[in-house]
């Protein structure tokens, strides 16, 4: 099937084979876990809005005994009238000691009745902000204002981190992040003081505020899978195993061309060379597709399976992603590839799927970061869903969490659906990146009746949503792989390292 091997074993370049880090490696993700106080910002249900989810609404916390959720705070004080004061410093130097670089406070009512309302760092003036006043044993002080502050109110799906004040009362909770002096160690640390000050009276009760520390949630770390790419170095010879449908990569664009339906339509061309966009080839040649200015479609190819065996009820898609130098959708999100079962009536577009009339699974990627936040210059991705549960005429966003691309690497993406039998809800989706699972849903529906099926693997690229590309970008696919059963990421060539993409 690939003509191309030789070349690609002459040159050793697998750039996201099996065994290769995550996406990007756990630790930078780790690092970017900031409190954040913007749109996309800490609110009820997420750390980060659209990124990362907390374990449970209202936040996540870890109390002194190192529970979570636990009840045992670090320190406890009633609210004052003009000012609180929580001594913190048993909790400043475990973070000093554990070589933590950011203090987490996260405040929650303990005790009684009542709210407290305290100035934020957004305040007016910089002397009413929150305070982390460090006594150091050498007889410094250091007054440190918050990098960060916010509540987490669940009667809004917003982030509240810029408002001017921060609330506390019943589930409502108030978090503060700041930064510690490097080198700091907990011997260093003689007193630590938590002062907030009051933007009124506290009232409604005997209320007192108890200190924890935030949980901030984790990316998934999950281990590699290998499927039965591994024994097909390069993928050459995969399309012969048994279990495969369809597999070929760009360098047989006649063959693409066949397979794929003939009414395709976008901007996009195969290359094996675009140094000016720093693309480096996976294995030979690969499809580069360009979501112009001024448009929306980038790539509209589908692969109809009734010509490949039949449309069956379970499948896995894999392909390879790269996303080029200038890809930054910083106006709207939009759809990438995935399966689907629309046939012409329903499923996309704001044609509500009903479960009788069809539905689709695409891929989906979020809209650019802004600058200041915390993962700016990677891409999130997710599914773009028509399922027959939907509310709503169009789709629902299903973030695959820690799938968070960098441009100008490839990427695997890997893709499974399994539809429910009509009448009961034990449907299952799964995506995988780089051979990591990092989504499973469960008992979902996506048919009523036994006549839609898995009808076509969409190779789909799409702005928006409405909103057109402001400017020209491009990304890059290669290695589709359609099969019965799990696919993996390339293995590498015999004696070759495997390894994140280049």
């Amino acid at each position: 099937m690939l003509a191309f091997v030789a070349l690609f074993q002459a040159a050793g370049r697998v750039d996201a084979a099996a065994g290769g880090a995550a996406v990007p490696a756990a630790h930078e993700l780790s690092e970017r876990r900031v409190l954040y106080e913007g749109e996309e910002g800490a609110s009820c249900a997420n750390f980060l809005t659209g990124s990362l989810a907390w374990q449970r609404r209202g936040g996540d916390w870890r109390d002194a005994r190192g529970k979570l959720h636990g009840d045992a705070p670090f320190a406890e004080e009633a609210p004052g009238t003009r000012a609180t004061m929580w001594d913190v410093t048993g909790l400043v130097r475990q973070w000093a000691d554990a070589g933590v670089s950011r203090a987490s406070f996260f405040l929650r009512s303990v005790s009684g009745p009542g709210f407290a309302i305290f100035l934020s760092r957004e305040a007016k003036s910089p002397a009413d902000w929150p305070m982390l006043v460090l006594e150091l044993a050498d007889g410094r002080r250091e007054l440190l204002k918050p990098v960060a502050d916010t509540h987490l109110d669940c009667s809004t799906y917003r982030s509240l981190g810029r408002s001017e004040t921060l609330t506390v009362f019943g589930t409502v909770p108030a978090l503060l992040q700041f930064q510690l002096p490097a080198k700091l160690s907990g011997s260093r640390v003689k007193r630590a003081q938590l002062v907030l000050s009051s933007a009124s009276a506290p009232g409604g009760g005997a209320m007192r505020i108890g200190v924890f520390e935030i949980a901030v949630p984790a990316f998934p770390a999950p281990p590699v899978s290998p499927g039965l790419a591994a024994d097909y170095p390069a993928d050459k010879g995969i399309e012969s195993h048994p279990d495969v449908v369809f597999a070929a990569g760009f360098d047989e664009w006649l063959r693409w061309r066949w397979a794929w339906a003939k009414d395709s339509a976008g901007e996009f061309d195969v290359v094996g060379d675009d140094s000016v966009r720093h693309f480096e080839p996976l294995v030979g040649s690969a499809l580069r597709v360009n979501v112009k200015k001024g448009d929306n479609l980038g790539v509209d190819l589908r692969l109809l399976l009734k010509d490949h065996g039949g449309e069956p009820d379970e499948l896995y898609f894999r392909y390879y992603l790269r996303l080029g130098d200038d890809w930054d959708p910083t106006v709207e999100a939009g759809k990438m590839p995935g399966l689907a079962g629309t046939y012409g009536t329903a499923g996309w577009g704001g044609r509500r799927s009903d479960g009788t009339n069809g539905w689709s699974l695409r891929g989906s990627f979020g809209r650019a970061f802004a600058s200041d936040h915390p993962l700016h210059g990677l891409t999130q991705l997710g599914t773009y869903a028509y399922h027959a549960d939907m509310t709503s005429a169009y789709g629902e966003t299903w973030i695959w969490p820690g799938a968070l691309l960098q441009r100008n690497r490839w990427y695997s993406i890997e893709q499974q659906v399994r539809l429910n039998k009509p009448g009961a809800a034990d449907g299952l989706f799964r995506v995988w990146v780089d051979g990591r699972l990092l989504l499973e849903r469960q008992q979902i529906r996506m048919r009523t009746v036994d006549r839609l099926h898995i009808e076509s693997a969409w190779l789909n690229v799409f702005h928006g949503g409405v909103a057109r590309s402001p400017y020209d970008q491009h990304l890059y696919i290669d290695n589709v792989v359609v099969a019965r059963r799990y696919i993996g990421p390339l293995a590498a060539k015999p004696g070759g390292a495997a390894g994140a993409g280049k």
